[in-house]
Formats: C-alpha cells, sequence, structure tokens
C-alpha cells in the first residue's frame, strides 16, 4: 500500500507479482483491454519517476503499466550480486509480461530501462507494437565522457571505495536525483525517491547497476549488451521513437545517434532543451504529449 503521506504525489496503490521466484512490485492503471504502455526507470530509481506521465497516459486512454525492477523500488531486494546481472533484469521483465499476459503492448524505456526494456522486446516481439527509447542506450561502442570520468563514475566501480560512496553515503539513492534534478526537488519529492532505500543493504542494485555497464570487451554486461545490439534488426517493423534530453551529461545526443544509425528506421522525436537526466521528472508532462502522439498512431492504432 501506498503510505498515506505519499498517496497526494503518488495517488496509485502497486501490486505484486512473482518473477522468477521474487516480488516485483508494479502500478497496473486503467482499462485492462485498453493498450498497455509499460514504463521503465533506471538508476536509482523507481516507478515515482513517471507520475507525470502516468495521468495523461490514462487521459488518452491507455493501460499503464510500471514496473519497479527486482532490486529497486518496493521490489525484493536480493543481497547476493549475482541477481542483477543485465540478463537478469530481462528475464525479470519477460516473466512480468507474460504474468499480466500483455499483447499489443508499448515499451518506453530510460536510463536501465533502455536496454532491459529492449532485451525484453527482442524476446517478445510478436507481443510489442511499439518502442520508445529516451536518454538511455542499447550498444557497447560509444563511451560518452561521464562514463570514462574517474569522478565519479570509475571510482564507483572500485571494489572497496564504490561501497562506501554507494551503500554507506548513499551516493545514488539519496543524493542522486537531487542533485540533477533541473528544475529542483520539493522535500517531499526527494522524500518519495529516498525512503524505498532506507533499509540497511537496500543498495546492491544501485551498486551493481554502474558495474554492469560494459566500457571495454570483458566487462560485466558486455556480452549481454553486445547480444542485444546484433539483435537490433529484429526490430526493423517495430516502430520506435527517440526522445532525448540534449541537457544530460549521461547520455548525450551521441547516443540518441548511435541508436539512430542502428535503427534507421526510428523517429527522432522532439528533444526536451532544460531536462537532465532523468526527464522524465523535468519535463514529464510535455514528454506525454510526445509519447501519446506517436501511441496513438502505433500502438493505439494496432487495435
Amino acid at each position: 500500500m501506498t503510505p498515506e503521506w505519499l498517496r497526494e504525489l503518488y495517488p496509485w496503490d502497486q501490486q505484486v507479482a512473482v518473477v522468477n521466484g521474487r516480488r516485483m512490485a508494479y502500478l497496473d492503471e486503467g482499462d485492462r483491454a485498453a493498450p498497455p504502455v509499460v514504463l521503465l526507470h533506471g538508476n536509482p530509481n523507481w516507478s515515482f519517476l513517471y507520475r507525470f506521465m502516468i495521468p495523461p497516459l490514462l487521459e488518452a486512454g491507455y493501460r499503464v503499466i510500471a514496473p519497479d525492477w527486482i532490486g529497486a523500488g518496493n521490489s525484493d531486494k536480493p543481497a547476493l550480486d549475482a541477481a542483477y546481472t543485465l540478463a537478469h533484469h530481462v528475464a525479470d521483465l519477460v516473466a512480468l509480461i507474460d504474468t499480466l499476459e500483455l499483447d499489443g503492448m508499448a515499451i518506453v524505456g530510460q536510463d536501465w530501462g533502455g536496454p532491459q526494456g529492449t532485451g525484453a522486446a527482442l524476446e517478445r516481439l510478436d507481443r510489442v507494437a511499439a518502442l520508445t527509447l529516451m536518454n538511455t542506450w542499447v550498444f557497447t561502442d560509444v563511451c560518452g565522457e561521464f562514463h570514462a570520468s574517474p569522478l565519479p563514475w570509475t571510482t564507483w566501480h572500485a571494489p572497496l571505495v564504490g561501497q562506501v560512496f554507494l551503500k554507506r553515503f548513499k551516493m545514488l539513492s539519496h543524493r542522486g536525483l537531487t542533485a540533477v534534478s533541473a528544475r529542483g526537488l520539493s522535500d517531499a519529492e526527494a522524500r518519495a525517491y529516498q525512503h524505498v532505500y532506507d533499509e540497511p543493504g537496500s543498495e546492491s542494485v544501485t551498486l551493481t547497476w554502474p558495474r554492469t555497464i560494459p566500457l571495454t570487451e570483458g566487462d560485466r554486461g558486455w556480452t549481454d549488451m553486445k547480444r542485444i545490439q546484433n539483435r537490433l534488426p529484429l526490430l526493423a517493423d517495430t516502430p520506435v521513437q527517440l526522445l532525448w534530453a540534449p541537457d544530460d551529461g549521461v547520455f548525450p545526443v551521441a547516443y540518441r545517434d548511435r541508436i539512430h544509425e542502428l535503427l534507421p528506421h526510428a523517429e527522432i522525436g522532439k528533444e526536451f532543451p532544460g531536462a537532465h537526466h532523468f526527464l522524465q521528472d523535468d519535463r514529464g508532462a510535455d514528454i506525454a504529449v510526445e509519447l501519446i502522439d506517436f501511441l496513438d498512431r502505433t500502438a493505439g492504432a494496432s487495435r
């Protein structure tokens, strides 16, 4: 149940599905017969990130499913690092899709929601009507300045220092969003993002996700990401939309352009200047307008 103090910002109650033996929390709002739209967050987030986009999607006649990845939000948080490989996250989403019997769905992914959502789409191509990617990546052959920099990125990878920064000082789970918000978070919004990582040991995924970004061949995540990249041609008949915040320092426009090279049929949609990495939080209502226009022409029209 959503705590009372949070209901003004997040008025929905999450449901729970068992995926691969673990509990995954998710929102499922709207008419069950409506075209489903799956909204996928990244690190260090949960479905609260999409709170500005859910109401307009529902009003436009879509069914909205917004899961918390295993390890994130209100889902189970295994202590075992091996539970958080890219392949595991893809399998968890596929299990949720199968459990909910989703068909004719649109998948919307940002940050880790991009490769994990794309990986799941490639496993269930016959059920995917459209794919929207926002400030993310699905390849191994571009490494931007942020991911190559000693501070903060490669420092977070260090065996001991990473544990101290991300688990003890909660640099991502309790400081990440407030640090990069373009519009500034209220105290209530900051608390909403942070409270799901308050329990001791709840930051395992926020540490493992950075270490799973493959920078060179042989890195953790390299084989799984390369497999996704190699299979992208299978999406040639799937409508794809690219929405981008050009001021994002994590996944700048060069990442969008590389995706477009790999998926040349993708629509390069509107840019959202003034938004940073978590563009759904900075400009969610504006993004929803562009997303709904695309969905009405693709996923909605497929019904």
